[in-house]
């Protein structure tokens, strides 16, 4: 189980770094914010995935495999829903 969660993680950030590269300009035109629009629950994982470009499936699914390894994707969505701003 733990491999999986690494491989997830390792393939977000992979596709986040890929996404700079590509389109440098995207990212100063998007700004990292909550998503309330499009939210399930709090609008972490739409913020993320309007900034970075991946669907927000994607995203929760990653965000949920990393709450099951010992909570950590759990504290990462309050601490992230806690410090982003309303979009």
């Amino acid at each position: 189980m733990v491999w999986l969660i690494r491989t997830g993680m390792y393939l977000l950030s992979g596709f986040t770094i890929w996404s700079f590269v590509q389109n440098p300009g995207l990212v100063s035109d998007n700004y990292l914010a909550l998503d309330q629009i499009n939210s399930m629950v709090l609008g972490v994982c739409a913020g993320v995935s309007n900034y970075i470009g991946i669907d927000v499936s994607l995203i929760r699914l990653v965000f949920a495999l990393s709450a099951l390894y010992r909570g950590v994707g759990a504290v990462l969505y309050v601490l992230a829903f806690l410090i982003l701003p309303v979009s």
